[in-house]
């Protein structure tokens, strides 16, 4: 059973992250600070030290909630939906994530402000990368295409929908034309890869 004292920790541990992500929505990464989070709360610095070391600590942990959330969404949007049309489904769900929250998406793009290198950003994400793979494979299996690495074919999934939701970013209608640019990339890459055959394996003897 969870004891008074502990709930008020978990009250306060969840107030910080929700406070810190709506400073970044609103003014950006840069003015999320100890004191601010604190200020904005009501409390002293010294209590958002005994839940958080530093800023970086509150950007790791909203890391790996906001990657957690994406992956959760991707899943949502193929659920019980054929393997063909997976990439297409989870391109949608991306875009739509990136234009619901901002703030958490420059987050994992690492954005001015946020101080988390490019190697724990990759780590974070290793739920959605994962998922990535698994739905790219899942086409090629289901459509018999054939890879030479589903993992090279993730990257340019991934990196494709990242600079397309940059572009969805710079103003109020671009997420509607970042849409109609991703039906056409995923449909350019799906075409290419099923187009694409596996280079020989050595032949018999060698």
């Amino acid at each position: 059973m969870v004891g008074k004292r502990d709930e008020v920790r978990q009250r306060t541990f969840a107030e910080i992250l929700e406070t810190a992500s709506r400073m970044a929505e609103t003014e950006g990464w840069r003015t999320v600070t100890i004191r601010r989070i604190a200020a904005e709360i009501g409390y002293s610095a010294p209590v958002i030290y005994q839940h958080f070391t530093s800023k970086e600590a509150v950007l790791h942990t909203l890391l790996e909630r906001v990657n957690g959330e994406l992956a959760q969404r991707m899943r949502a949007a193929v659920a019980g939906e054929p393997a063909s049309r997976g990439p297409r489904l989870a391109a949608v769900a991306y875009l739509e994530f990136a234009r619901s929250r901002p703030g958490l998406y420059q987050l994992m793009s690492g954005a001015p402000g946020t101080d988390v290198d490019a190697a724990t950003r990759r780590a974070a994400a290793d739920d959605v990368i994962a998922f990535t793979r698994q739905l790219i494979g899942a086409w090629a299996a289901e459509t018999s295409a054939e890879l030479g690495s589903v993992e090279d074919a993730c990257d340019l999934l991934w990196g494709t929908l990242h600079g397309l939701a940059c572009i969805g970013s710079i103003d109020d209608i671009g997420f509607d034309r970042a849409l109609r640019l991703a039906d056409q990339a995923v449909t350019a890459l799906l075409a290419h890869w099923s187009s694409t055959t596996a280079p020989p394996g050595p032949s018999a003897g060698h």
